[in-house]
């Protein structure tokens, strides 16, 4: 009942999108996969999820990560500061919206509030002038691990954006969402919200399926 909500949810706070016409639909999803673990040189990281779609899963953590039906604008990244595997990350840009899945196991075990004032404190370094954005949702769930986010109004380019970072841990890992869009119309700030709160979820939710 509750994917059953959330996903409604989401619905709601994301775009609506048709797919695309077959003929542009120029590789198999699974090869697709493959090329981009390939190209990050990830093999023994992750591995291709078969289920339709461009999809790849994190073999040490459960992070599942669903691409665009082409991947255009994705990749897969392994992060060097921590052993092969421990530091993780799936990446998706367009050229208004970025969203950057994480998942890290900590060797120190640090907590929750700790990443979350990390986080904070690179967006800051990122973008000097960030304010709060006011009125934040949240999206949580007593079924779910704990979630903690931060919202800030940032200028990209001479252009206003919205962005978020999004964190919660479970099974020894900590899973962090960074989420960038443009702001078309003030109106939408909640919206914004509550999509960078459902992506988090998303995470958490095929993480309780799987394990």
């Amino acid at each position: 009942m509750l994917k059953h909500a959330l996903f409604a949810l989401a619905l709601l706070a994301s775009p609506a999108f048709a797919d695309p016409p077959e003929e542009e639909l120029t590789a198999a999803p699974g090869s697709i996969a493959y090329g981009m673990i390939e190209e990050a040189n990830a093999d023994g990281v992750f591995d291709i999820v078969h289920n339709g779609q461009v999809s790849v899963r994190h073999l040490a953590s459960g992070l599942r990560c669903d691409f665009e039906r082409n991947g255009e604008g994705s990749r897969i990244v392994i992060f060097s500061s921590l052993p092969r595997g421990e530091d993780v990350a799936c990446d998706t840009r367009s050229d208004t919206e970025f969203v950057t899945i994480y998942a890290t196991r900590y060797p120190d075990g640090r907590n929750l509030a700790t990443v979350l004032n990390e986080a904070e404190a690179a967006i800051h370094n990122r973008f000097p002038g960030a304010t709060p954005a006011p009125a934040a949702v949240t999206v949580s769930s007593e079924d779910l691990p704990e979630q903690r986010a931060r919202h800030f109004l940032v200028d990209i380019g001479g252009r206003p954006h919205f962005t978020s970072v999004a964190v919660a841990q479970a099974n020894g890992w900590t899973y962090k969402v960074r989420f960038t869009t443009l702001i078309e119309d003030d109106s939408d700030l909640m919206r914004y919200q509550l999509q960078a709160g459902l992506l988090l979820t998303g995470v958490l939710l095929e993480l309780e399926e799987t394990h």
